[in-house]
């Protein structure tokens, strides 16, 4: 892959690339440093891109490897120092920063505490149900490109993403709105 179509593929992944690493780590801030990491990763090894596959599907294996290493640094480092800084008092995500009031403080509890539902209940669940779930729901693949980054058939991406979204259904069902 050239400079030129490694610098389109940043554009076009950007915000997909935050979304999932934000979904691993549950932390705006770590989840950029996890997003350009992974980049120049990818950058150093875009000799590898075959070109058999959308430039997407070949980078996001790379970030989510790249959290799954950042995760289990994290584990060692909170073991070692158990005063680490919380995953609650994450930095604010691209879509906090604008000028507007936000939601109230009400709210802002009961989002959190989803959030915090949620992030648990995804990593509870099998790790290939993990990823097909991150990399649907957060990065926004297609099942074809899920499957494809994972290196499994859509069928196998398909049963997956059924099987994680029912899980999760179940284990967050107090969330769910009541008719």
């Amino acid at each position: 892959m050239d400079d030129a179509r490694f610098e389109q593929m940043v554009r076009e992944v950007h915000e997909k690339a935050l979304r999932l690493a934000f979904g691993y780590l549950g932390d705006w801030e770590d989840a950029r440093d996890a997003v350009q990491e992974a980049f120049v990763k990818a950058y150093r090894r875009r000799h590898t891109f075959r070109g058999d596959a959308a430039p997407a599907t070949w980078f996001f294996p790379i970030l989510a490897n790249h959290c799954r290493d950042r995760l289990r640094r994290r584990k060692v480092r909170s073991f070692l120092v158990p005063w680490s800084r919380s995953r609650d008092e994450a930095a604010p995500g691209p879509e906090e920063t604008h000028s507007d009031p936000g939601p109230s403080p009400e709210q802002e509890v009961e989002r959190r505490a989803f959030l915090h539902a949620l992030r648990h209940a995804v990593g509870r669940l099998p790790r290939r149900q993990q990823e097909v779930f991150r990399l649907r729901a957060l990065a926004g693949l297609s099942v074809g490109e899920t499957a494809a980054a994972l290196g499994i058939s859509e069928g196998t991406a398909k049963a997956h993403l059924f099987r994680a979204t029912r899980a999760l259904q179940g284990r967050l069902a107090e969330w769910r709105d009541e008719p």
